[in-house]
């Protein structure tokens, strides 16, 4: 898995209640001093206290939290992913109000048991194929009174960051250039097989019963809900399959990145008509049949060199009473 590496950086930041709470503590000040009411006095000071107490507690409920980002994810160009982190508490004590944020995202949790953890999807859409470079990720928490926000500053290990394969659509990389249709792609082959077991996958409607895998049928959730039935698939003796070639005539036109959107789409569509299919690269073959395959070839794509120049993120840091 992948770690963090904190950062002595910290942020500090009030919150709506906070800056009301400002407020209503200077209004007090003020008729404290114009009044001489020593009531006034003990008041403002409790308060000054409340808000010192809240920053503190704040700070003490993220020491020695560990954050880790889940191995193995893979995004899409354009769609709306999450990327799953887990969060370690250590203690023995419960944490509270904790809260992990992007740029233009976040996600909270509201209490973590004593050493204990709890996964979490952050939504991120990437704009970018490849090795998703995150920005600076924030580890923050609002207890105890929701005046102070502290969070800390981790960043994000170069080791084993999510990828992004190119998006299933037309998007901004395909303009100006001639869509590319599917008959025109693919090349139809016949590859000979050796019936070897290619895996489970669900049975289909109206499929034969005599086909189902009984004893590794799922009946965790009752008689009254659909059970999941698995089919053993076998590769066919002599069968015909779909071959995706990127140096294929229909896409002498297009650049790199046009290239990888076609056969993205198009591998998408042999999948999901459950056809045999070859992925040609030029770093190499992947060969599949329906989903079987699929998130390898998805790989393949990601990892196809050379990859986009990276955008640096831009990352505005906001106005202190700025809402």
């Amino acid at each position: 898995m992948l770690g963090f590496r904190r950062v002595k950086r910290r942020e500090v930041k009030l919150s709506r209640a906070g800056k009301l709470f400002v407020a209503f503590t200077l209004a007090v000040g003020f008729a404290a001093v114009n009044t001489g009411n020593n009531m006034l006095f003990l008041l403002v000071s409790m308060m000054l206290g409340l808000m010192i107490l809240s920053g503190l507690a704040a700070l003490v409920n993220l020491q020695s939290l560990q954050v880790e980002l889940l191995p193995q994810q893979l995004l899409t160009v354009g769609t709306l992913g999450h990327l799953q982190f887990r969060i370690r508490n250590p203690r023995p004590w419960a944490v509270w109000l904790l809260q992990l944020r992007l740029p233009g995202s976040q996600v909270q949790l509201a209490r973590l048991p004593g050493r204990g953890s709890a996964e979490l999807g952050l939504p991120y859409c990437p704009q970018q194929r490849g090795p998703l470079p995150l920005p600076d990720l924030l580890l923050g928490s609002s207890f105890p009174f929701a005046f102070v926000w502290r969070g800390q500053r981790v960043q994000v290990s170069a080791e084993e960051l999510p990828w992004v394969a190119p998006s299933h659509e037309e998007t901004s990389a395909m303009a100006g250039a001639e869509p590319v249709t599917m008959d025109a792609l693919q090349v139809r082959a016949r590859s000979e097989g050796s019936a070897d077991v290619l895996g489970l996958r669900p049975r289909l409607p109206n499929e034969s019963l005599h086909r189902v895998l009984w004893r590794r049928s799922d009946w965790r959730h009752g008689w009254d809900a659909t059970p999941l039935l698995p089919v053993l698939e076998r590769e066919l003796p002599e069968q015909e399959e779909v071959a995706l070639c990127y140096d294929a005539e229909a896409l002498t036109d297009l650049d790199h990145e046009q290239r990888l959107v076609v056969l993205r789409s198009c591998l998408d569509a042999v999948t999901d008509a459950g056809a045999g299919w070859r992925l040609c690269l030029p770093s190499g073959e992947w060969i599949g049949r329906g989903r079987n395959g699929y998130r390898s070839g998805l790989w393949a794509l990601a990892r196809q060199i050379p990859f986009p120049v990276p955008q640096p993120v831009a990352q505005k840091r906001r106005a202190w009473f700025r809402r």
